[in-house]
C-alpha cells in the first residue's frame, strides 16, 4: 500500500470515528450532567429552627447526599459570610453563631461548590432580642394543622393577609400538635406540612417554628393505637423515642438558648425575648410506671416523672416577665364531657392533674395547646385541677371578665402582693386545618369558644413590656375574640391573712348586691374596705365599738364593672381579706 492510499484510509477512520463516537461522548456528558444535577436537588426546605439571638439552624433536604454550605449576609447578593458541614446527608443541618441580635439577614444553601438556592428576597431571617433589649415580639400559634386542606390553605393565608395589613409579621410560629395527619408519617409531613399549595413550605423560608408533639404525630413515633383503631399505651422508654417529627425539629435541648437542659427534643424549652416558652409533651403516658411520665391513669397529687421534675426546675429557674408553656392535649373544654374526670380523655385530664399545679406554682401567664378541634380560651383563673362540677368560681376564678381593654379592662398579674404570679389563661388553638360541632361550648372556666365544621382559625399574641395581647384569628380574617394580660405591681392593698373561717360572703359571684359577714369576738372597732383589681379604692365603711357577735355589710356593686374585688377587714389586732366576683 502507497504512503498516499495510506494517509486516506487514516483520515477516513478519523472522520468515522468521530461520527460514531462523538454522539456517544455528547450522551455521556449530558447523563453525567442530569445525574450530578439530580444529586442537587432540594426535596425539602429549606427551614428554620432554633432561632436566637445570636445563632440560628438552617435545615433543608437534598435527593443524595453532599456536604452543605450556608452562604449568609445583611443583604441580598452580598452574601459573604458562609457556615459549612463537611458531612455527605441529604439531612442537611447547618448552625450559624456570632450573629447580631434583632437583624435581617438573607441567605443561600447549598454545597461548598454550588449553590442550590439563593440571591432569593423570600430566604431570610430575622434573629431574636438579647437579654437587654425588650422588642416587642409576635408569635403565630396553629394546632391540628396538618390535613393539607383547604381549612389549611386559609387559616395560612389568613395569617399571611393579617400579618401584611399590621405590618407585623410574626417572630415565630408555635406548632401545639397534630401536626401532620393522620400518622405523622414522613409522607404525611412533605405532603400536608412542607408542601407549598396547602401547606407551610413558602412560609417555613424565612419562619422558625417551635413545636409540640400531638397524639396523632406520635402515632409513627411509639403508636397510641393499633391496627385495629384500639388506643393502647406507649411501652417504650421515653428516652429511645425516635421518629419522623423528632427527626424534622432541631430544638434547643441543652439550655443554648435559655432554660434548663432537657437533653431530650421530647420536651425542650428556650428564651426569646421578654418570654419563656417551654414545650412539654403530654403523649408520655404508659401502663409501665417508668414510663408513664405523663401521669395518665393517676391521679396522686404527689406524682411526678423525669419530664415533671425537669418542668418544676426549669421554671423556678427563669427570670424572664412572661412565661408560655405549650402541649397538645388540653386540660379543658367545654364540649359535652370532652375532658371531665369520667372522659375516655386519660391524656387531658392528667394534664389537669400534673401540669397545671406546677405551672401555676410557678406563675405561668398563658398555656397553649390543641387536640380538640375548635377554639376556646379561658378567664383568668388558679387552682382548678378537677371536673367541671368541681370549679369554684369564688376562689379558682381570678378575674371573670372578658379581659378587653375597652370593655372591662385587661386581666392583671401582680409582681409582688399575696396575689403575685397568680392566674393563667388557657387557650386551645386546634381549629388550623379541622372544625367539629360536638355541643354548645360550657364550662365555668371558658370565657368564650367556637365550634363547628368550618371554624378554622389560628392565635396570634403579642408581648410588649409589661403587656401580653392575645387575639383569635379566623380563617376569613375576622378577629374574634381577644384578651389582654398586664404586669403590674400590688398597689394599696397590703398582705394579710386570710379569714375564711370567720368572713362569709353571699352570694359570691353576684350581680348586684353580695353581703359580707363576719363575727367579733369582743367589742372592737373594724375598718372595712374594698378595692377593685387596681387597688383602687371603691367602697369603704367603719364599724366602731361594735358589738361582739355577727356584723353584715352590704356591698353594692350596681354601678361597678363586671370583674374580681378585694374586701379587707382591719382591727387592731389583724388585717383580713378576701375576693368578690362581680358578674353582669
Amino acid at each position: 500500500m502507497n504512503s498516499k492510499i495510506h494517509k486516506l484510509l487514516l483520515k477516513t477512520d478519523r472522520i468515522m470515528s468521530k461520527k460514531i463516537y462523538a454522539p456517544l461522548l455528547a450522551a455521556f456528558l449530558f447523563f453525567s450532567t442530569l445525574t450530578s444535577l439530580n444529586a442537587q436537588l432540594i426535596l425539602r426546605g429549606p427551614y428554620l429552627q432554633s432561632p436566637g439571638p445570636n445563632s440560628i439552624i438552617i435545615r433543608w433536604r437534598t435527593d443524595t447526599p453532599t456536604d452543605s454550605r450556608v452562604y449568609y449576609g445583611t443583604s441580598i447578593g452580598s452574601q459573604t459570610l458562609f457556615a459549612d458541614s463537611a458531612t455527605a446527608t441529604t439531612e442537611h443541618r447547618v448552625k450559624i453563631n456570632g450573629l447580631t441580635p434583632l437583624t435581617k439577614y438573607y441567605y443561600s444553601v447549598g454545597t461548598t461548590t454550588n449553590t442550590l438556592r439563593g440571591n432569593d428576597a423570600a430566604l431570610f431571617f430575622n434573629t431574636a432580642p438579647d437579654a437587654s433589649s425588650h422588642s416587642p415580639i409576635r408569635f403565630w400559634t396553629i394546632g391540628d394543622f396538618g390535613h393539607g386542606n383547604d381549612g389549611e390553605r386559609k387559616v395560612r393565608d389568613s395569617y399571611l393577609q393579617y400579618s401584611q395589613n399590621t405590618g407585623h409579621p410574626a417572630d415565630a410560629q408555635i406548632w401545639v400538635g397534630d401536626n401532620a395527619y393522620s400518622d405523622g408519617t414522613e409522607a404525611e409531613f412533605q405532603s400536608k406540612v412542607f408542601d407549598t399549595i396547602n401547606g407551610y413550605g413558602n412560609v417555613f423560608l424565612n419562619l422558625p417554628f417551635i413545636s409540640t408533639s400531638g397524639n396523632h404525630d406520635y402515632n409513627s413515633i411509639c403508636p397510641w393505637q393499633n391496627a385495629q383503631g384500639i388506643p393502647v399505651l406507649c411501652g417504650q422508654d421515653p428516652n429511645t423515642h425516635t421518629g419522623p417529627y423528632l427527626n424534622i425539629i432541631d430544638p434547643p435541648t441543652l439550655g443554648e438558648l435559655g432554660g434548663v437542659a432537657s437533653g431530650r427534643k421530647i420536651f425542650y424549652s428556650m428564651d426569646y425575648g421578654d418570654v419563656h416558652i417551654a414545650s412539654m409533651n403530654s403523649e408520655l403516658g404508659s401502663y409501665t410506671s417508668a414510663y408513664n411520665w405523663t401521669g395518665v391513669l393517676n391521679t396522686s397529687q404527689t406524682f411526678t416523672s423525669p419530664m415533671l421534675d425537669w418542668l418544676k426546675a426549669d421554671l423556678a429557674a427563669t427570670t424572664k416577665k412572661w412565661k408560655v408553656v405549650i402541649w397538645h392535649q388540653t386540660p379543658y373544654s367545654g364540649q359535652d364531657n370532652f375532658t371531665e374526670e369520667n372522659s375516655v380523655q386519660i391524656f387531658c385530664t392528667a394534664t389537669r392533674h400534673h401540669f397545671n399545679p406546677i405551672l401555676e406554682q410557678y406563675g405561668v401567664d398563658l398555656v397553649l395547646v390543641g387536640h380538640d378541634h375548635n377554639y376556646q380560651r379561658t378567664f383568668l383563673i388558679n387552682g382548678h385541677y378537677g371536673g367541671k362540677p368541681d370549679f369554684d368560681s369564688a376562689t379558682m376564678m381570678i378575674n371573670g371578665t372578658s379581659g378587653r381593654e375597652a370593655e372591662e379592662g385587661p386581666y392583671v398579674k401582680y409582681t409582688n402582693g399575696p396575689l403575685s404570679g397568680v392566674g393563667t389563661v388557657y387557650v386551645i388553638a386546634g381549629n388550623s386545618s379541622e372544625g367539629n360541632t360536638y355541643s354548645p361550648i360550657m364550662h365555668p372556666a371558658i370565657y368564650w369558644g367556637e365550634a363547628c365544621d368550618t371554624c378554622y382559625g389560628s392565635f396570634i399574641w403579642d408581648v410588649n413590656g409589661d403587656r401580653l395581647d392575645g387575639r383569635y384569628l379566623t380563617a376569613t380574617g375576622e378577629i374574634k375574640d381577644s384578651f389582654t394580660i398586664v404586669k403590674q405591681q400590688w398597689n394599696s392593698i397590703q398582705k394579710t391573712e386570710p379569714l375564711a373561717n370567720k368572713v362569709k360572703v353571699a352570694p359570691n359571684p353576684f350581680t348586684d348586691q353580695t353581703e359580707i359577714s363576719f363575727a367579733l369576738n369582743s367589742n372592737e372597732e373594724v375598718h372595712l374596705d374594698v378595692y377593685d383589681i387596681s387597688g383602687k379604692k371603691v367602697a369603704s365603711n367603719d364599724y366602731d365599738n361594735t358589738k361582739t357577735g355577727r356584723q353584715i355589710y352590704i356591698f353594692d356593686g350596681k354601678n361597678l364593672s363586671a370583674g374580681q374585688y378585694f374586701y379587707e377587714l382591719k382591727t387592731e389586732e389583724q388585717s383580713l381579706r378576701g375576693k368578690l366576683m362581680l358578674v353582669k
